[in-house]
């Protein structure tokens, strides 16, 4: 089982898209196990435990964190994925070569019998679909810089869907719920997370009286 969670999460993670935002600033970050305690910790702070306002997760440490919530634990030391964020997109480049072997395995289909060198990118989008709901989207994916037809992507990712729950089905988007009136937005270099602004406390309406 973790060994087709991990796959998964790599096909979610380690694939690709179109270029960032020229005009964005951007920063280059890499998946790291740490990272996942580190997110973890922020997304308590501002949506569960709700003691700090707001709060900023790099874009290595989200895509642990993404990793953690497909079940891909535990993250290898070495992974070597690189981890580019904008405004629009979170962009996700490793090798098939540096992909661990039961992943390049599993992705049998999509890799094929590329050479180790060729590049894999893979660009994630965020929109929101409801009061409590955002979804992390997998757009597309290049190998070496040419998109991967979608039809034939549709294919490969419908059938990792139909066997992980945290996935949709159609095995590109992951799910997460935030608080009502909470904010999770990309931004550049990572995401940035905006907890529900605190309760007001009653108001006095009673009339006091003299004397």
């Amino acid at each position: 089982m973790r060994r087709h969670a991990f796959s998964a999460a790599v096909l979610f993670l380690g694939s690709s898209a179109g270029p960032l935002l020229a005009q964005e600033p951007v920063f280059t970050d890499s998946i790291r196990p740490v990272g996942i305690v580190r997110a973890s910790a922020v997304v308590d702070s501002v949506f569960v435990d709700r003691t700090l306002p707001h709060g900023f997760v790099f874009a290595g440490d989200w895509g642990a964190y993404l990793m953690a919530r497909l079940g891909a634990v535990p993250i290898p030391e070495d992974l070597r994925v690189a981890v580019v964020a904008d405004t629009q997109h979170i962009v996700l480049r490793t090798r098939v070569g540096d992909l661990p072997f039961l992943a390049k395995q599993a992705l049998g289909p999509l890799l094929g019998m590329l050479p180790p060198e060729t590049k894999v990118e893979g660009e994630i989008g965020l929109d929101r679909l409801g009061p409590q709901v955002v979804r992390f989207r997998l757009l597309a994916v290049r190998l070496n810089d040419i998109p991967v037809p979608e039809r034939f992507l549709q294919e490969v990712m419908a059938g990792v869907g139909r066997q992980y729950p945290a996935l949709t089905h159609t095995g590109r988007d992951l799910l997460i719920q935030v608080p009502l009136d909470a904010e999770l937005l990309l931004a550049p270099g990572g995401v940035r997370l905006v907890g529900p602004p605190p309760a007001r406390a009653p108001s006095d309406s009673g009339v006091k009286g003299e004397g």
